[in-house]
């Protein structure tokens, strides 16, 4: 049955070129940073949140913020870091889902809905931040809605580090009191206009007494921003090819704590059947097999195995994992389970003739099997024939 509602994230990177110096350089964390600026000539890009206490935002003159904090230190715009950095970030995304819209080099959009059959939208944004901000000290906030228009509203309510939920009937009271100038798609020459009119806040523009000024104003984009105060966003997300070739992967993050290893493995297959068929569907190879595990006390640990041979075979795949986590056996509840390849490339498709009878006689019969299935696959859908799960992963208990 189709949702009735979609659910939108909306992630954005909290004074981002900030934060990656900050990733970068420890040292700089706790003291007052401005980007750019260098010259007294030169006008910031972004601040810390610790300058930003002083007073000091973007697009301030750097003698403006040396008299409002005359402790801050400036550094030089450094883009190799930030894209650094934002590859980071995107590659951590797409371990969740394909279904991402990159906005800019620090936020992206999110259609996680077929994931949040498994997990509660809030869960899930937790473990996207936390794992952000421990595992490469990036923080976000992250807007959750129905919509691209009320996420991308949503995530600017809180930062830094902020998870806001925003819905259609929270519009009234959320959306409309906020200053009209704060609304996304207002530029800094409508909003003027607008406040002409004595339109200070979202709420005076839908309820504007006379409508034909304000579509003067907004022009041909009026009836798409008088929607969007009502909540109204027709758009959907859009994936673009960002990074997918870097790696393919799936998590999930349990509601309750895995403590069997039957169930776990249980868990892996599922997730190695999910990565293998992107990869096919992808036409692409991978060489390298990683497995990622979180316990509940927020402890990860991320192990990785690199084939002798480029390989899109779940078999294979499955038995590399099986392998690392056999070799990584804890006691402690699991709380995330993930699997994903890298070191990708896309193979070249040839057709020959399939006879498992006779091939050459350096292909195995397991490979040959195997290229036997997948093609009918191919030809006729994904899951037309499958092999069984070994008997031994079902009954076989670990001692």
């Amino acid at each position: 049955m189709e949702k009735k509602y979609r659910i939108i994230f909306h992630i954005d990177l909290n004074a981002f070129f900030a934060s990656c110096e900050m990733a970068q350089d420890e040292s700089l964390r706790n003291i007052p940073i401005g980007i750019g600026g260098k010259s007294d000539r030169g006008v910031l890009t972004t601040a810390n949140y610790v300058a930003r206490k002083h007073g000091v935002k973007s697009a301030m003159s750097s003698i403006e913020a040396k008299r409002l904090c005359p402790e801050i230190k400036l550094l030089p715009v450094n883009f190799p870091l930030y894209t650094k950095y934002s590859e980071i970030f995107f590659s951590l995304l797409y371990e969740y889902t394909e279904n991402i819209e990159k906005a800019s080099i620090d936020e992206a959009y999110l259609d996680v809905t077929d994931i949040c059959d498994e997990i509660h939208p809030l869960d899930l944004a937790k473990d996207i931040q936390e794992r952000l901000n421990i595992e490469h000290k990036l923080p976000v906030s992250i807007g959750i809605a129905p919509n691209m228009f009320l996420a991308k509203m949503a995530s600017d309510m809180k930062k830094p580090l902020g998870i806001t939920v925003l819905r259609k009937r929270d519009v009234e009271q959320k959306l409309w009191p906020l200053p009209i100038e704060e609304m996304h798609g207002i530029g800094k020459k409508t909003y003027p206009n607008l406040k002409l009119l004595g339109v200070e806040t979202i709420g005076d523009m839908v309820n504007y007494h006379d409508q034909s000024k304000i579509k003067l104003v907004l022009g041909n984009s009026y009836e798409d921003f008088i929607n969007k105060s009502h909540g109204i966003d027709q758009r959907v997300v859009t994936p673009d090819r960002y990074a997918k070739s870097q790696s393919i992967g799936n998590m999930s993050t349990f509601s309750t704590d895995i403590y069997d290893y039957q169930e776990a493995l249980s868990h892996f297959n599922k997730l190695a059947r999910n990565v293998t068929n992107r990869l096919q569907n992808a036409e692409s190879i991978a060489r390298t097999v990683t497995i990622t595990i979180k316990y509940n006390d927020f402890k990860q640990i991320t192990r990785s195995k690199s084939l002798d041979d480029y390989t899109d075979n779940f078999f294979t795949i499955y038995q590399i994992v099986e392998d690392l986590f056999d070799e990584n056996q804890s006691e402690k509840p699991i709380r995330l389970l993930g699997v994903s390849v890298s070191n990708i490339k896309p193979y070249e498709k040839s057709i020959v003739q399939l006879n498992i009878f006779d091939a050459p006689k350096d292909v195995t019969k397991e490979e040959q099997v195997i290229k036997l299935i997948q093609s009918i696959n191919d030809a006729y859908g994904v899951k037309t024939i499958e092999r069984g799960v070994p008997k031994d992963l079902n009954n076989n208990e670990k001692h």
